[in-house]
């Protein structure tokens, strides 16, 4: 999603990446990092960067393994949370290319397939969620063409094969272009997943759709069944644009927006499902939109530029959402925070601006509900906590997504 007055920017862009959710089943110790990084250089190459982090190594911190994609300024944005199964799907946005990377061996990832459109219905793949089958849910952000109109839906098996595809556009729509699925999540116990709608965008776009909701789709049928509005509240636009869709240890699902509004989403046993605004985060503006939000046990952990940094939400009384604490950052230094990650175990979050070429390492405390730097991990030569991504041979790169795997 870009507004009007950033369309000149390709690099406002990334502003508005977001990591969606996808089922973070946690199944064994992370020791590797999976950093997809864009070349800063026009004329380098985008990789994906292993970053070595088991604590116990002597390595800890290093790039042990990376492969070059057979492209530049592709936009590496999304990419999946976990490693499933040694595979790893991530999207290069500007590239409208999605990549399958083999990372069974992370000292030496593949590419395992890609793919990008679904069969004339959608283009610009955008987010992924994994089905009980084992294939990929993927939401496509436009039409099949150039970047415009609905999206969709579709199915993909671990090659890249795109098994069925369905356009978002469901009657009440006031503009089929407002049909742009943006962050998927598939609801446990049931086939359904949430699909939260945000036109993305392009540099030098000039048109552009609020949003302000999402979809229930029945996975069985790949159809959207409801269509759930996000309310204002009538101050502000905190109910504009979905970015992220996580469930906590309760099993209540939760929806933020780039606009820094928090939403609880109920009565999903059935098909008719509801939005309430239960917080709002600083910032919401134009120059402090808020970015990914990601949960551990009860608590929301949630990227505010506007801090600059990560606020943290107990959300254990769904009538008492109150602030656990904050995590402040470097406004020179660490700016633009945006995507977050956990590692399996729920005490390591990785964190990047996706405007910058940084990663700091965070340590989580679940039992109080706050962060630290984890100097360990890396200090720059001001000695500011992370490290600046570069390649194996030195070279800038700028990390979005991180995704975690032994």
């Amino acid at each position: 999603m870009i507004r009007p007055a950033m369309a000149a920017s390709g690099a406002a862009l990334l502003l508005l990446a977001s990591c969606a959710s996808a089922d973070e089943t946690d199944t064994a110790t992370d020791r590797h990092a999976y950093v997809w990084a864009g070349a800063m250089d026009s004329t380098g190459q985008d990789a994906l960067l292993v970053l070595d982090v088991d604590t116990a190594s002597a390595s800890y911190g290093a790039v042990i393994g990376q492969l070059m994609v057979d492209r530049h300024g592709s936009m590496p944005h999304h990419i999946e949370r976990r490693v499933h199964d040694g595979t790893l799907f991530a999207n290069g946005w500007q590239g409208n290319t999605t990549w399958i990377f083999d990372v069974s061996d992370p000292a030496a990832p593949a590419i395992r397939g890609s793919f990008s459109r679904a069969d004339g219905v959608a283009g610009w793949t955008h987010d992924f969620a994994r089905l009980p089958n084992g294939n990929m849910l993927v939401a496509f952000n436009a039409g099949p063409g150039d970047y415009f109109g609905a999206g969709g839906v579709a199915e993909v098996d671990a090659r890249g094969t795109i098994l069925r595809a369905r356009s978002a556009v469901v009657p009440g729509m006031v503009d089929d272009t407002a049909a742009a699925p943006y962050v998927v999540h598939q609801v446990a116990g049931r086939p359904r997943a949430l699909v939260g709608l945000t036109e993305m965008g392009m540099p030098g776009q000039t048109e552009y759709y609020n949003t302000s909701g999402l979809q229930l789709w029945n996975t069985d049928s790949l159809r959207p069944v409801a269509l759930i509005a996000l309310p204002s509240n009538g101050m502000d636009d905190g109910h504009l644009w979905p970015s992220s869709i996580e469930v906590i240890a309760s099993g209540a699902v939760y929806s933020n927006t780039f606009r820094c509004g928090l939403y609880r989403i109920s009565n999903l046993d059935g098909d008719s499902p509801s939005a309430e605004r239960v917080f709002t985060f600083p910032g919401g503006d134009d120059d402090h939109l808020c970015g990914v939000g990601i949960t551990i046990g009860d608590f929301w952990l949630q990227s505010v530029p506007m801090l600059p940094g990560v606020m943290v939400l107990d959300l254990r009384e769904p009538a008492n959402v109150r602030e656990a604490s904050r995590f402040v950052m470097d406004s020179v230094a660490l700016p633009n925070v945006h995507w977050l990650s956990r590692d399996a175990s729920g005490t390591r979050v990785a964190i990047t601006s996706g405007m910058g070429h940084w990663l700091v390492m965070a340590r989580f405390n679940p039992a109080t509900g706050t962060l630290a730097f984890d100097e360990r991990f890396g200090t720059r030569d001001d000695g500011t906590p992370g490290r600046l991504v570069t390649d194996r041979e030195g070279r800038a790169m700028m990390p979005h997504g991180v995704a975690w795997g032994p």
